[in-house]
């Protein structure tokens, strides 16, 4: 197989390789926070706009140098030789802590590290992840001073009625005063309780969706959380679909109607204008998409990295001369809103990340590693069931002179129209992957040797009979040779299955090509 490697074939990988580094940086650039790149020495390899907007450094200043010549300066020595230990030995971690900027401004951040590694899972280096809270421990710090001061003025307050009890039987004055103070100690303290259970309620739902793997998940636990903060309000929560020309209904609660599957932006008042909008019963511009015996209601658009994700929709009641609802509603619902959007922001762009890290960039098939690690997976479940596995090794004839004769953008939609044609003529249980160059390879979980060799035998029709045009030019049909290996007849280590595989395809191409062998050995049917 290495005589069928040219070098143009490598240059082409590069290329992709790079297109893939430059969409992954893209979307590090674009992910609303600031990225850091590290290696095992703590020397910046990746400094995103986020992070110059943080730190003040800009990505020349910061690129090559290490954390301790930019933010990390005030570290001591112990603590800069843990931040070192901690790169070095590839642990995540999540903190918040102190970070001088460029200007020698003090500021807050929270910080979140993951262990990089390279395609052969050995460590590199280190992502950071930081945000400034400086504005959000202000605010905390704020509240807790406010909480001291109203404990101490609760404390006096209980102090005062103390004093009045013992003068209640000669002062009828203090005793109206009294009743008039506990009222009002009894109103603050089942606002703060209510305060305190919404945070509680609030604080949960973040914490679960930042542990969120799936969408699902995320919306059932919207959907609870909601249920619970507006009790008989029924509401809706739609979300933006990739293509951001409708809105899916994915979550609702209360007694309410379900709202429509679909809802187009120009429907609701609210993603038009970009804010919240707030309807009451006689108000005249209503929502679209919004019930019509439904008396007040309110929308609301979940934004997350700077767009709007989705919309939250809730019938509440809206008073008819301020416009809006009660101060504690809007305040759990702006709450609410504020929380959902970055937990989707997150989940879009794990999403993402995760794509790029298994798919190939230019035919949309997974990549190499990942068929390594499917590979390993499908045989201990093969192993655990006693059912088959099979691997058809796909390697596409003639590729070098093609590219030579039509140039590679011409060979790359050669290649993608050869990677749809395998993906429309397997099972959805079946995993196609690009092996390398224009090699392919196709995982058959709970196929013999025989049915593999049909379902080999039917892509290579397939592939043989696709028709290609390309910049108006009519291409000439392509052709493919295939091997094909089963477990346990060829192996039962994954290595050993692609290199019997691999050995039948190499037979294939000595043969002639355009045609499908198996691995020498095999089994009967």
């Amino acid at each position: 197989m290495k005589a069928i490697k040219p070098v143009p074939i490598r240059r082409i990988e590069g290329e992709l390789h790079e297109a893939r580094a430059r969409q992954l940086e893209q979307v590090l650039e674009q992910s609303g926070e600031a990225v850091i790149v590290k290696d095992l020495d703590a020397v910046v390899t990746f400094w995103n706009r986020e992070a110059v907007s943080l730190y003040g450094f800009s990505a020349e200043e910061a690129i090559g140098r290490p954390l301790r010549k930019l933010h990390a300066a005030d570290l001591s020595e112990s603590d800069y030789a843990k931040v070192l230990e901690r790169i070095r030995a590839g642990r995540p971690t999540s903190s918040t802590t102190e970070r001088r900027k460029k200007t020698g401004e003090v500021l807050r951040v929270a910080i979140k590290t993951t262990p990089l590694h390279d395609a052969r899972g050995q460590l590199v280096g280190e992502i950071t992840v930081a945000r400034d809270v400086t504005a959000l421990h202000r605010t905390e710090e704020a509240l807790r001073a406010a909480q001291a001061t109203l404990e101490a003025r609760l404390a006096a307050i209980r102090e005062a009625n103390r004093s009045l009890l013992r003068e209640a039987a000669s002062r009828r004055k203090t005793e109206a005063a009294m009743r008039r103070n506990n009222q009002a100690l009894a109103a603050t303290v089942r606002q703060l309780e209510t305060f305190h259970r919404d945070n509680e309620v609030l604080s949960r739902m973040a914490e679960l969706l930042q542990s969120c793997a799936r969408r699902d998940e995320a919306y059932a636990i919207v959907r609870e959380t909601a249920d619970h903060l507006f009790t008989d309000a029924p509401g809706s929560l739609y979300i933006y679909r990739a293509s951001r020309d409708a809105l899916e209904h994915v979550a609702a609660w209360g007694d309410g109607e379900p709202g429509d599957a679909t809802l187009v932006p120009d429907e609701c008042w609210a993603l038009r204008l970009g804010r919240p909008h707030f309807v009451h019963r006689r108000s005249t511009t209503r929502c679209r998409h919004a019930q019509q015996e439904a008396e007040s209601y309110v929308c609301m658009p979940v934004q997350g990295q700077g767009q709007v994700l989705g919309l939250l929709h809730v019938a509440l009641e809206v008073g008819s001369r301020t416009l809006r609802p009660a101060d504690d509603v809007e305040r759990r619902l702006r709450a609410l809103t504020d929380r959902v959007g970055p937990a989707l922001a997150n989940l879009n762009l794990r999403d993402a990340l995760r794509e790029l890290a298994l798919r190939d960039a230019l035919t949309g098939l997974y990549n190499r590693r990942y068929l390594e690690d499917a590979i390993e997976r499908e045989l201990h479940r093969s192993a655990r069931s006693g059912k088959p596995l099979s691997i058809i090794m796909i390697d596409i004839d003639h590729f070098k002179h093609f590219n030579d004769k039509f140039g590679h953008d011409a060979g790359d939609f050669v290649l993608n129209a050869v990677a749809r044609t395998i993906t429309k003529h397997i099972r959805p249980s079946d995993i196609a992957c690009r092996y390398g160059g224009e090699e392919l390879a196709v995982v058959l979980c709970e196929a013999d040797l025989e049915r593999a060799g049909e379902r080999a035998e039917t892509l290579r029709r397939a592939i043989r009979e696709t028709n290609l045009t390309h910049l108006g030019q009519s291409l000439p049909g392509p052709t493919a040779s295939f091997g094909i290996a089963a477990y346990p007849g060829h192996g039962s280590r994954p290595a050993e299955l692609l290199k019997a595989a691999d050995t039948a395809l190499y037979r294939a191409k000595q043969e002639g090509r355009d045609r499908v062998c198996a691995a020498e050995g095999a089994p009967t049917a």
